[in-house]
């Protein structure tokens, strides 16, 4: 089996049990139960997620459409599998985002609330976050792939 079909099959694992509705209202189901995934299914559906969400709409997507509760999670993830440079790139994005250092449940409580006026009602963050997707888009050191495959 190679790396994407392997990484394939754990997401599929991992996704099988989210329902729709926990992403599409502000609660804490959708969080909980990806922490309590076992930590390799946890880690793919993370790095799968975050990977996806920067090269289909960049960090401001990823934080708008809710995967943003998992940044520190997704961090301890891409350190995990040696991603290092992608691991500061989300730490950074993270900072600019939670730039008044709100407590994990309030951040996450406000962000899937939409509760963030710079992210959701205001253009703030779009260019230092674009600089953030073209530092993610120009890595050729770390490929996600071979990573998160080979971990």
């Amino acid at each position: 089996m190679n790396y994407t079909e392997l990484i394939e099959e754990k997401y599929a694992e991992a996704v099988k049990g989210i329902k729709e509705e926990w992403v599409n209202e502000p609660n804490t189901k959708w969080y909980k139960y990806v922490i309590g995934l076992p930590i390799q299914l946890q880690i793919c559906y993370l790095i799968v997620v975050f990977h996806n969400q920067i090269f289909n709409g960049g960090f401001h997507q990823y934080f708008v459409n809710g995967y943003g509760q998992f940044a520190k999670e997704t961090i301890n993830a891409l350190e995990t599998i040696g991603a290092l440079k992608k691991a500061d790139l989300l730490q950074e994005a993270l900072k600019i985002v939670n730039s008044k250092n709100y407590k994990d449940d309030t951040f996450r409580k406000k962000l899937l609330e939409k509760q963030i006026p710079q992210l959701f009602s205001k253009d703030d963050l779009f260019e230092p976050l674009d600089n953030l997707d073209n530092s993610y888009y120009t890595d050729d050191d770390e490929d996600i792939e071979s990573l998160l495959g080979s971990y």
